[in-house]
């Protein structure tokens, strides 16, 4: 009897341990990010609605750097607005756009508006290139190249590229003047060890303040110059 019990118990138990399984479910977003961030997909995003009490132009810029000397004349550059006017219209084009409820802000006789900026980092056609989109939420976008420089491994002889991106640190707005937005920039070889390194801060200063911006052969400064619209 007692050896009937234990059997009754033993297999009770091999049934709760068994009962665990794993199961299927649908991927997140979360859990394309790695994959997108390792195959070259990155977006940064920046919040830009302090600026909606007014129309603003927005010129974005994408300046390169070789040995932290700036590529004269390679400063290449694409212009947005953050706001778009009802009165823009004709009077007409106006009132349909009110009666079917396509106006961002009827009170302020808003059409559309742009809360936000991203600029997006994408594989190109050749391991030489990367594509770079700058998007006013809606208002537009334009599509850069960034030509990559190679890096040769000193112990195979292989070329390579190996790029990484930051972000800056924006911490005051000066209407006119240039604002970094992120940094986009080559790895480079550490001489005492001998291995290719990209790493520092996560984030960069206004003032190019990261240990990396002193040791990439190449990189590039992506930002925004904002100015009221007149």
């Amino acid at each position: 009897m007692k050896r009937f019990q234990f059997l009754v118990l033993a297999l009770f138990m091999a049934v709760s341990v068994f009962s665990q399984n794993i199961k299927s479910q649908k991927a997140t977003m979360d859990d394309y990010l790695p994959l997108l961030n390792a195959t070259g997909y990155k977006v940064y995003s920046f919040d830009i609605t302090e600026f909606l009490n007014d129309t603003y132009n927005f010129k974005f810029s994408i300046k390169e750097y070789v040995n932290r000397e700036e590529v004269p004349g390679n400063n290449r550059f694409s212009m947005f607005s953050n706001r778009m006017m009802l009165n823009d219209f004709p009077e007409e084009s106006q009132k349909r756009i009110l009666e079917e409820g396509r106006a961002a802000d009827p009170e302020k006789g808003v059409y559309m508006q742009a809360k936000k900026l991203t600029i997006g980092f994408m594989p190109a056609t050749s391991d030489s290139l990367r594509r770079v989109n700058l998007e006013m939420d809606g208002m537009g976008s334009s599509g850069r190249q960034l030509t990559l420089k190679p890096l040769t491994d000193p112990k195979t002889g292989k070329k390579f590229y190996h790029y990484e991106s930051r972000p800056f640190i924006v911490d005051k707005f000066e209407e006119g003047k240039f604002i970094p937005l992120v940094f986009f920039a080559s790895c480079w070889v550490d001489k005492v060890y001998g291995f290719f390194r990209f790493c520092g801060a996560m984030e960069i200063g206004p003032n190019m303040e990261a240990d990396y911006v002193e040791n990439t052969p190449h990189y590039y400064v992506i930002g925004v110059e904002i100015n009221k619209a007149k």
